[in-house]
């Protein structure tokens, strides 16, 4: 039977990322898919002549995948900026400049400079309204860190964003040599132009990818990974059960977010402490609602972000954006409206198999095209097609919820399985950047035999 050096479960942003830098480095390298391509979350499918992921995907531009494609030799696919952003104030879209003077800004930006990394961990329990509130009795402030707060998070209102996180991504940005207008790019093409490189690489590099190809669990023995199970036969009944065929590795990598993780580890392998924890903080998770359209013509400059806090209707915050490209091939544009809440206001979509739940997303999704169309009249019979979009994002970047408030990558008692996803502690950050970040964070602690 063939062995592995290191078998990798998922073929997204986590098992890509880990699976070519691995590569890279001469081991052979197994990923395996469940579905019939690369992905997971962030899927790229064509629809209508467009360029359609699985939710508004546009990763941050923090470095840490830019970095991946420079280490592989790989070119960096093309990034179409969303350089300018309006928020709707007192009746009317307004740039920032209208909103917050420069001084706001440089003030702003001074103060979460000078914060040390052990700051930041004070703040992590402290919620962002608290402590602007602390920091400054000015409305421009408070509504700059309402701004700023929008642009790096996705399921959480400002009131309870947690300070250390915010403030944590802001200094990784400004590190990196980016201006606050450069937190983000579209991808010409989608997550596909990042994911299918990636593939390539691997199989290019004597590794290999395969799709329609479940684990069924990881195989543990005397506190090792030996390899995954995959299951073997004919399925008759869904109420089947089939044998097993163990794949051996030296390592593991499961890039399950923690809601899922147990699909695939045996609780009873792994200490109770730590399974608790897991199980609790897997459902503060946040939520990524959108309706997609296809139009005829753009709503407003194909390069602006809007955001419009507080809806009337919701009280939640709106989040209109175009993806520019993602319609060439229809001579059509793309249009996104989003929500921002708070995690626990919305149905629990971990249980989308209830009825009612099902029910309550529907009724969001109708919410939100209504307040959508009092602040575009066009949207009403504009469209050529919508698809409407409810997904877990990850993990609430609540107080209690983020820093070491969450699991390591690293599983306890067993020192060759590691967890890459953006819900562990080592993935701090925006999503598929921060993937990034913990794939080669995992990576490295695999070659260096850790």
């Amino acid at each position: 039977m063939q062995r592995w050096d290191v078998i990798l479960v998922g073929a997204g942003f986590g098992g890509l990322c880990t699976g070519a830098l691995l590569a890279r480095a001469g081991k052979r390298v197994l990923v395996l898919e469940k579905e019939g391509t690369v992905g997971g979350r962030a899927k790229t499918v064509l629809y209508g002549g467009h360029v359609l992921d699985d939710g508004a995907h546009i990763p941050s531009r923090a470095g840490h995948l830019e970095g991946i494609f420079l280490d592989l030799g790989l070119p960096y696919p093309d990034v179409v900026p969303l350089e300018k952003s309006e928020i709707y104030h007192e009746g009317r879209w307004k740039s920032p400049r209208e909103l917050f003077t420069g001084e706001m800004f440089k003030k702003v930006l001074a103060e979460m400079q000078r914060l040390t990394p052990e700051d930041l961990a004070s703040l992590d329990d402290t919620p962002l309204r608290d402590w602007v509130e602390r920091i400054s009795a000015e409305p421009g402030i408070q509504m700059l860190f309402f701004y700023l707060g929008c642009a790096t998070s996705v399921g959480n209102r400002f009131e309870t964003y947690s300070t250390g996180e915010m403030i944590y991504i802001l200094q990784e940005f400004l590190r990196a040599g980016r201006r606050l207008n450069e937190l983000a790019g579209v991808i010409r093409g989608g997550m596909k132009a990042i994911l299918e490189p990636l593939a390539r690489y691997i199989q290019a590099h004597g590794g290999e990818v395969r799709l329609n190809s479940p684990v069924e669990s990881i195989e543990i023995r005397d506190g090792q990974a030996v390899g995954v199970n995959v299951e073997r036969g004919e399925r008759i009944f869904h109420s089947q059960i089939l044998d097993v065929e163990t794949l051996e590795a030296d390592f593991v990598v499961v890039t399950l977010p923690l809601w899922d993780l147990f699909s695939v580890l045996d609780e009873s392998m792994l200490p109770r402490w730590w399974t608790d924890w897991v199980s609790w903080l897997a459902g503060k998770v946040s939520y990524a609602w959108s309706v997609i359209y296809g139009l005829d013509e753009p709503l407003f400059d194909l390069g602006t972000f809007r955001w419009a806090p507080n809806l009337p209707r919701s009280g939640f915050s709106g989040i209109f954006f175009p993806m520019p490209t993602y319609g060439d091939g229809a001579g059509q544009f793309q249009f996104h409206v989003s929500y921002q809440g708070h995690y626990d206001e919305m149905p629990d979509l971990l249980r989308s198999s209830r009825a009612s739940v099902r029910r309550k997303a529907r009724e969001i999704i109708a919410m939100l095209e209504q307040e959508s169309v009092e602040l575009y009249p066009a949207l009403k019979k504009g469209w050529r097609w919508r698809v409407a979009h409810a997904g877990v994002y990850g993990i609430a970047q609540s107080p209690g919820f983020v820093g070491y408030k969450r699991p390591s990558m690293r599983v306890p008692g067993v020192r060759n399985l590691f967890l890459v996803s953006n819900t562990v502690r080592e993935a701090r950050g925006i999503s598929m950047s921060a993937v990034g970040k913990c794939a080669r964070m995992a990576a490295e602690a695999i070659l260096s035999g850790e």
